[in-house]
């Protein structure tokens, strides 16, 4: 047995604590294993993402037109005859956004459906978006925050690929973004619609960290909705290197699955990217000293 594992036992001994040996011991190795796999990750992330030039990484996203825009404004009243709630969605995120950031959600509506049931199979899941068959389950018809966390996520997904906002399907299988993406979506959603939800709220308050490090907090906004996370990391990328952002980003991902017992990994990460914010500062006021 190891020295950190006796450790841990003579600490419960002496607190008279009785917690079974094994199950410690397999917490500790299942913590062990968590590790070793965002290790094997962030190694497969910065191989597949060193290959493309991040750094002059551009999409031109679509932009409306004006002619576009007066179709979309004559397509809102047919909307709502096919259904309210998307209608008064649409209404309320074009008060927060811009409407060319609604171009996923105009190409998603046709096959968005929305279920409503009494209950979860898991108390803890109170809605889910699948980006496949674009259906929305509901599982409490007041619920309102989250049938809108799931719209946003209909709103952000691309109908080409698998990619909901900043989480992407890479070629390897690998799923990244995941933590971040439902971070970011709570917070747009308590943000745009004046709710206080605490769902995802280490990730909400890690996703608004991120968000001070962009320029601009709409380029945040316009990539969500275009799911682009190539041109986050690409504007990223000056102020921290690639190998550091997969490493946060990857960390969130294994947040989001133990979210409510992973106090002490938020607060590293929190760490981490606080000491990023402090170096581009630091090298803001060395700037400006050297100025004439």
């Amino acid at each position: 047995m190891n020295n950190d594992l006796n450790n841990i036992l003579s600490i419960i001994a002496l607190l008279n604590i009785s917690v079974p040996k094994e199950s410690i011991y397999i917490k500790i190795q299942n913590i062990k294993l968590q590790k070793e796999k965002a290790q094997k990750i962030k190694l497969a992330l910065l191989e597949e993402f060193e290959s493309l030039d991040l750094i002059n990484y551009q999409t031109n996203h679509f932009k409306f037109s004006e002619k576009d825009k007066e179709k979309i404004k004559t397509l809102i009243p047919l909307i709502k005859k096919e259904n309210i709630e998307i209608y008064n969605f649409i209404n309320k995120l074009l008060q927060n956004t811009k409407i060319d950031n609604l171009k996923n959600l105009i190409l998603n509506f046709p096959y968005i459906t929305i279920k409503y049931h009494s209950a979860s199979y898991d108390p803890s899941i109170s809605g889910t978006y699948n980006g496949k068959t674009k259906e929305i389950h509901i599982y409490n018809r007041d619920n309102k925050v989250s049938l809108h966390h799931e719209l946003l996520h209909a709103s952000s997904a691309d109908i080409r690929f698998m990619n909901i906002g900043f989480k992407i399907v890479l070629k390897n299988g690998l799923i990244f973004g995941k933590g971040l993406n439902e971070g970011y979506t709570e917070l747009l959603n308590n943000r745009f619609f004046n709710y206080t939800s605490t769902s995802y709220n280490y990730l909400q308050k890690l996703a608004k960290q991120i968000e001070n490090l962009c320029t601009d907090k709409e380029n945040m906004i316009e990539y969500y909705f275009n799911a682009d996370i190539f041109s986050l990391i690409s504007e990223l990328m000056p102020k921290i290197s690639l190998k550091e952002i997969i490493d946060i980003l990857v960390d969130m991902d294994m947040l989001l699955y133990n979210e409510n017992k992973s106090y002490l990994e938020y607060l590293k990460i929190k760490e981490k990217i606080r000491f990023i914010q402090n170096k581009n500062k630091v090298k803001k006021l060395l700037v400006k000293s050297k100025k004439p």
